[in-house]
């Protein structure tokens, strides 16, 4: 019998094998729209990041850092996890994109060819829109290596009552600038802020940890604990537990500024100022002049009035056993944990609902939330335990990592009930093995507790609420 009929099949099952095979992953085609997203907003010339990633050329250059980087979820820097919650502002890798990277990379960083087949640059409208550039009054150049936090007052320009909806850093040295936080203090508590930008020489003043006037590290101000006492946590001159000020927006490289959930904003009146805390970093760029600006998007009304809600435990803020006790974290531990849960009736709850016009057993919003814990810092983890037993997750930080911090935008608001309670857990290692390194050496452990200094601790959740 003959077998040549079926040598044309033969053939044709090949050609049809051959034209299933994968196509083969290029740097055109298909690696460069997601490193474009995910890590050239930090990784081009003149920006925080060691090295660019904007070209062929680049990315093969520093093949080997990016993959262990993206093999070991390094980089992107993004810390929550995703079972806890779901937030618009994540740029994460997804588990494709990191497929579709690694791929690339293993297989020999195939370049393709820039043609109208790769991927087309996507149009995205920007929806931030800026009505007010407020530059820093003053250029500064940090003196305090690798890490050099410093304040500067900005007075707020408007003369009626206004609302911030959003707001945006353009660092004018982003290889230096790690991050920022933008604070807004009440007229009767500006002159505490000037007081200390007075006391230190050159423009602002150092403010690890935040922008807490003249109070020194670890002084506690008793007169004004029991003056928030006595008023649900607000302080008879308008400002708050956190010594005054309010928590206005953050900024880290390669987040992009995006306004407040619609309808909101943070009021602001005549004579109000906003205090600018700014993180440089000079270990990958020689200190230099900075005279950042910042961007602020406002509005003369909004449908609902927003609250930044500071989370903590007074207890440990003042060292007061009848709040609670100190935090403290023994020299030596690798494992030290401590929580706490604020409900109704709390301090800091109340403060929430007074601010926000709410009687004590109304529901409020919770938005944004952000983590805030120094260099010994392991994980934190913020949750709602509601009234009927359940709760929902709303941040959870496994691996805390000081370099990296911001605010994570909620998909959908949580609610939080008359009968609820936020939750919130931190932990540390105090190990000689974890200490931070001073001029090339470890500092010796040594028991710890909450302040302001580099090598004091803080276990902080921040809240952006409204009314339902």
């Amino acid at each position: 019998m003959s077998v040549r009929p079926l040598l044309p099949l033969t053939l044709l099952a090949l050609v049809a094998c051959e034209g299933a095979a994968p196509t083969t992953v290029t740097y055109h085609q298909d690696a460069k729209a997601v490193l474009d997203s995910k890590c050239a907003t930090c990784h081009q010339s003149g920006d925080i990041a060691p090295f660019p990633l904007t070209t062929y050329e680049e990315v093969k250059q520093f093949a080997a850092p990016v993959r262990a980087a993206i093999a070991n979820g390094t980089m992107p820097p993004w810390m929550p996890t995703h079972d806890c919650n779901t937030y618009t502002n994540d740029y994460d890798l997804s588990d494709d994109d990191k497929a579709l990277l690694l791929s690339w990379l293993d297989d020999g960083l195939a370049e393709g060819t820039p043609t109208d087949d790769g991927p087309a640059a996507v149009a995205v409208d920007d929806p931030f829109v800026a009505d007010l550039t407020l530059k820093l009054p003053e250029a500064y150049t940090p003196t305090i290596e690798p890490d050099d936090y410093r304040c500067q007052i900005i007075p707020w320009p408007m003369d009626h009552t206004a609302y911030i909806t959003g707001v945006r850093v353009e660092p004018d040295q982003r290889q230096m600038v790690h991050h920022t936080i933008l604070f807004a203090a009440s007229a009767a508590q500006a002159a505490s802020y000037a007081a200390a930008d007075a006391a230190d020489p050159g423009p602002g003043y150092t403010c690890f940890g935040g922008p807490q006037g003249t109070s020194s590290a670890g002084t506690i101000d008793m007169d004004r604990i029991t003056d928030l006492l006595q008023n649900g946590g607000l302080s008879s001159d308008g400002g708050s537990l956190a010594g005054g000020m309010r928590w206005v927006g953050s900024w880290v490289p390669g987040a992009a500024a995006v306004p407040f959930p619609e309808g909101t904003g943070l009021k602001m009146e005549p004579g109000d100022i906003l205090i600018a805390q700014f993180h440089y970093n000079t270990l990958s760029a020689s200190p230099v002049a900075d005279q950042s600006s910042i961007e602020v998007m406002v509005a003369d009304t909004v449908e609902s009035p927003a609250w930044v809600l500071p989370f903590t435990n007074p207890g440990w803020i003042t060292g007061l056993e009848l709040l609670g006790g100190a935090m403290t974290i023994p020299a030596g531990e690798s494992y030290v944990m401590h929580e706490t849960s604020s409900g109704p009736g709390d301090l800091m709850i109340s403060a929430a609902r007074r601010s926000l016009g709410l009687p004590e057993d109304a529901t409020f919003l919770v938005h944004n939330v952000g983590h805030h814990m120094h260099q010994l810092g392991t994980s934190g983890f913020i949750d709602i335990q509601h009234g009927d037993g359940s709760n929902t997750c709303l941040l959870d930080i496994p691996d805390w990592d000081f370099g990296w911090q911001g605010g994570y935008q909620l998909t959908e608001p949580v609610t939080v009930g008359p009968d609820d309670t936020i939750h919130m857990r931190c932990t540390w290692d105090n190990s000689a093995e974890n200490q931070p390194i001073v001029d090339g050496q470890a500092l010796p452990t040594k028991d710890v507790e909450w302040g302001e200094g580099t090598t004091d601790e803080m276990c902080l959740g921040v809240l952006y609420v409204t009314a339902p």
